[in-house]
C-alpha cells in the first residue's frame, strides 16, 4: 500500500453531539501503522467527541473502582461507530479538572500518542483554543487539531465543557494534516466528602476501511488505559490549588467566583 493510498483510506473524522456555539468560530510495520491509526482517534476524543445517537442500550465494557467505561453503536453519516461513556469519581478539587488540562506540558501522561498540546489563545477566563500534534510512524503525515472550548458552572455547581472543531483559527501547517469536524462534552459535579464525578461521552472514527471487529477493541482498550491515567492525574496533589473561575462545594473564604456565581443565578 502507498503512503499516498494509506493516507487516502485511513483518513481520520471526529463527530458528537453539537455543541455551543460561541464566538470561536504490510508485515511488522503495517501493523504499527493500523494500530497507530485505531488510537490516534482516542487521544483526540478526550478533548473532543460526543454525538447524538440513535438510542441504543449501553454496555458494560470495564469496571474498577470509582470508574467505568460503557459503549455502543450508534449510526452516522451511514457508518456504524463507536461510541464511549466514561463516568470515574476521584478525591479532590473541581479545580483539579482544568489545572489537569492546564499542564500542557504533561498531556502525553495521561494522553495517549500525544505529541504537542499548546494553549494558542486564551479570551476569557472560561475559553480557550488549543492546538494538539500527535505522533505519527513514516510515512504517514502526522495530524494536527484546532480545538476551541467554552465552559460554565450552573447554580448547583455542575460545570459543563463544550469542546468543538476551530480549524480555521490556526494556519495549516505544511507536511501535517488538519483533523476537523469534532465536539465534545465533559461534565463534573461535587459529591459529598470532597470527592468530584466526571462523566465523559465521546466517539471516534478511525475512518476508511478498518473493521470494526480490529479498531473496536483496541479503541476501548486505549480509552479505558487514558481515562485510569486522567483518574490518578486529578488526585495530585499538584493540581488541587482553587481555580479563579472555579466555585468549590466547600470553599472558604467563599471566593470571588462562588460570589460571581451567586449572583449570576439571582439573575436568571
Amino acid at each position: 500500500m502507498s503512503a499516498a493510498t494509506d493516507e487516502k483510506d485511513n483518513s481520520i473524522v471526529f463527530s458528537s453531539t453539537a455543541a455551543t456555539k460561541s464566538f470561536f468560530r504490510q508485515g511488522e510495520q503495517s501493523q504499527r501503522l493500523l494500530l497507530w491509526l485505531l488510537l490516534l482517534p482516542l487521544c483526540a476524543a478526550l478533548w473532543s467527541g460526543s454525538v447524538r445517537a440513535n438510542e441504543e442500550p449501553w454496555r458494560l465494557y470495564k469496571k474498577a473502582e470509582h470508574i467505568s467505561l460503557q459503549q455502543r453503536h450508534i449510526r452516522q453519516r451511514g457508518k456504524k461507530l463507536l461510541q464511549v461513556k466514561v463516568q470515574l469519581d476521584y478525591q479532590g478539587s473541581m479545580s483539579a479538572f482544568l489545572q489537569v488540562l492546564a499542564d500542557t506540558n504533561n498531556a502525553a501522561l495521561w494522553l495517549h500518542n500525544v505529541a504537542q498540546v499548546s494553549l494558542l489563545a486564551k479570551p476569557s477566563l472560561y475559553e480557550d483554543l488549543v492546538y494538539t500534534r500527535f505522533n505519527a510512524p513514516w510515512p504517514l503525515t502526522e495530524r494536527e487539531l484546532v480545538s476551541c472550548s467554552e465552559w460554565q458552572q450552573q447554580g448547583d455547581l455542575t460545570f459543563n465543557m463544550q469542546v468543538w472543531d476551530c480549524a480555521d483559527l490556526h494556519p495549516d501547517n505544511p507536511g501535517k494534516l488538519r483533523l476537523r469536524g469534532f465536539s465534545a462534552h465533559w461534565q463534573l459535579k461535587p459529591l459529598p466528602d470532597a470527592r468530584v464525578r466526571l462523566i465523559y461521552t465521546g466517539i471516534a472514527d478511525a475512518g476508511g476501511k478498518v473493521p470494526r471487529f480490529l479498531s473496536d477493541p483496541v479503541a476501548l482498550s486505549s480509552s479505558w488505559k487514558s481515562f485510569l491515567a486522567l483518574q490518578q492525574q486529578l488526585q495530585l496533589a499538584t493540581y488541587q490549588q482553587a481555580h479563579p473561575g472555579i466555585c468549590e462545594a466547600a470553599q472558604q473564604p467563599v471566593s470571588d467566583a462562588c460570589q460571581a456565581l451567586k449572583a449570576a443565578v439571582k439573575k436568571r
